[in-house]
């Protein structure tokens, strides 16, 4: 006896529901086939729907996959393959997420994204803040290849006060940091970064106890307030303090500069007092 009969098609005027399936304890609708159990297909709105009002483990929409199959597949020529949103989590994995080619994690909200377990990215996989937090990051981070936006590698310190950016700082007899005021002053520790539109590209947040605190440049490129009342300032000349309040000048006794060099100067300075663009190398 044949199993199978005639298809059954349905059709409906506008706004009415073709087919409805209700059960009380099984399935509403079920379909099987050899190939595709149940097709849904909409020119204007979803191709399938599901809702749900039981609690947090009865779901709206599951896939199972049985075997080496997939449990759930989306798939889109221009827009996105699977897309989730929710008052709790967009999204969960209990397992391994492999990823075959670039990750792109943009923060685009107010709150910054959060990462609590171990992050690793290879070679071209990306991740990027777009909020004032950007990224957080409390488990281990590996990466292959990791590529800074900004110019230097900076830390913050606890200071007496709030620095603009490009100012040199020495320790104060307190402890904070402080502009320099003397020539050739061992204290010397750095520049605050941030001068010049050139921003920080890593950051190391020590968390200093202290009502105010700098982020000192301690690598990379940085600029830097200088005064070239000193001797004009040629590029490789080495920069250190100066009585210019927060001003570095060039070295001219490498002597007295042991201890006390900031870094290299990359640009030249003649004339009146000014940033310019420095190498740190400290010493």
């Amino acid at each position: 006896m044949n199993d199978f009969n005639e298809p059954v098609r349905v059709n409906v005027a506008d706004g009415e529901t073709a087919v409805s399936g209700v059960s009380t304890e099984g399935f509403g609708v079920e379909g099987r086939s050899h190939g595709t159990g149940v097709v849904g297909v909409s020119e204007a709105w979803l191709g399938v729907y599901g809702e749900s009002t039981g609690g947090f483990t009865v779901d709206a929409v599951r896939g199972q996959g049985k075997g080496q199959t997939c449990g759930v597949a989306g798939h889109s020529e221009a827009g996105i393959g699977v897309y989730g949103k929710g008052g709790a989590l967009a999204g969960k994995f209990d397992g391994t997420v492999k990823v075959g080619k670039t990750v792109e994690c943009q923060f685009v909200e107010a709150t910054h994204g959060h990462f609590t377990g171990n992050v690793r990215a290879d070679n071209g996989d990306f991740f990027q803040g777009l909020s004032a937090g950007g990224g957080a990051f409390s488990g281990e981070v590996k990466a292959k290849k990791f590529t800074p936006t900004g110019g230097d590698y900076a830390e913050t310190f606890a200071a007496g006060d709030e620095f603009e950016p490009g100012t040199v700082l020495v320790i104060g007899d307190d402890g904070l940091m402080a502009p320099c005021d003397a020539q050739y002053d061992s204290r010397a520790t750095g520049v605050v970064s941030g001068a010049g539109g050139l921003t920080p590209g890593t950051v190391m947040e020590s968390n200093p106890d202290s009502a105010h605190h700098v982020t000192l440049a301690l690598a990379g490129q940085v600029y830097v307030k200088a005064d070239p009342q000193y001797g004009p300032i040629a590029v490789g000349d080495l920069l250190t303090t100066s009585p210019s309040e927060g001003c570095a000048m060039r070295v001219s006794d490498r002597g007295r500069a042991v201890g006390a060099i900031l870094g290299k100067a990359l640009a030249t300075l003649d004339g009146e007092p000014g940033l310019v663009r420095m190498l740190v190398t400290p010493s």
